[in-house]
């Protein structure tokens, strides 16, 4: 009975990950595949998209929980986050930097699992930078604007999948550099087929093509692509607080005045709960694991 309280406890928090990931995925600036990373369920979503009848055999009731939480997450809110950004965008975009920020320690240890040396650290800078430079020249140089289409929306499936596969390219941020992120959530709340299909296939057909490359990449190389991702993680986060929707305020804009201690509030939250969130499913998870060995 015990057993079956913390399976469906772990079942629950599966789908509150799933959903942030969702969430997450549509907003400006936040990377679906770093919240995943940080929720610790990158690695088994790895497994599975390169080897998925050994992954499945796995990783299988995991999936179930979080996929139906990142489809009522992507899908469900996403009218919702359109609202919520509409309300205050450098408020939710805060949070969800809090989130992500909450999850670091537990990413840190995760990328020093087999070791730590000078290269691993080295990764890990020269990732941060060199993100942070790509964000920065595309903001300042780069504007390009794209019809919508589907070629586009399909362009946007690769752009999402590719920001599953590397954590910490921000898929939404790209997409809203070629002008058509507003017109793709309109369409995704909607469930516009003529935009959910191509950009659906194109987005599996990524995973599908770069899942198994990565895999090895990270089983090889795991301390130092480990802290490359880490790397990733922090540039994408700090890079949250420079790029919105189109016609809304940045984070950097609005920080003044009586906007500081709302914004540093929001951050810590976030954080806290993220952290906590993390170090309740460890200890769910060690629990269950545990209760299964003795029956």
């Amino acid at each position: 009975m015990k057993l079956k309280k913390n399976i469906v406890l772990q079942a629950v928090l599966w789908i509150i990950q799933g959903a942030l990931v969702g969430i997450g995925a549509i907003l400006p600036g936040v990377s679906g595949g770093t919240l995943c990373y940080a929720f610790g369920i990158y690695n088994p979503l790895l497994e599975v998209l390169a080897n998925p009848i050994k992954g499945l055999k796995k990783h299988w009731l995991m999936l179930i929980f979080v996929v139906l939480g990142v489809a009522v997450g992507f899908v469900g809110f996403s009218g919702i986050t359109a609202w919520l950004l509409a309300w205050n965008t450098p408020v939710v975009l805060c949070v969800f930097m809090g989130l992500i920020f909450g999850t670091v320690p537990d990413i840190w240890k995760d990328a020093g699992e087999k070791g730590r040396n000078k290269f691993s650290i080295m990764g890990l800078v020269i990732s941060f930078v060199a993100l942070a430079a790509l964000f920065i020249t595309l903001q300042s140089f780069l504007q390009i604007s794209i019809a919508p289409s589907i070629p586009a929306w399909a362009l946007c499936g690769l752009l999402w999948g590719l920001g599953f596969i590397v954590p910490g390219l921000s898929s939404s941020t790209f997409i809203m550099f070629f002008g058509l992120y507003g017109q793709m959530s309109e369409g995704i709340s909607r469930l516009d087929l003529s935009v959910l299909i191509p950009l659906g296939l194109a987005l599996v057909a990524t995973f599908l093509l770069l899942s198994k490359v990565m895999k090895l990449v990270l089983d090889k190389f795991h301390s130092v692509v480990s802290h490359c991702v880490l790397g990733f993680v922090l540039a994408t986060t700090m890079m949250i607080t420079t790029v919105t929707e189109e016609g809304s305020p940045t984070v950097i804009e609005t920080f003044h005045g009586v906007n500081i201690p709302i914004y540093i509030g929001c951050v810590i939250g976030g954080a806290v709960a993220s952290f906590l969130l993390t170090l309740l499913f460890a200890k769910i998870r060690s629990t269950v694991e545990a209760e299964r060995g003795e029956n």
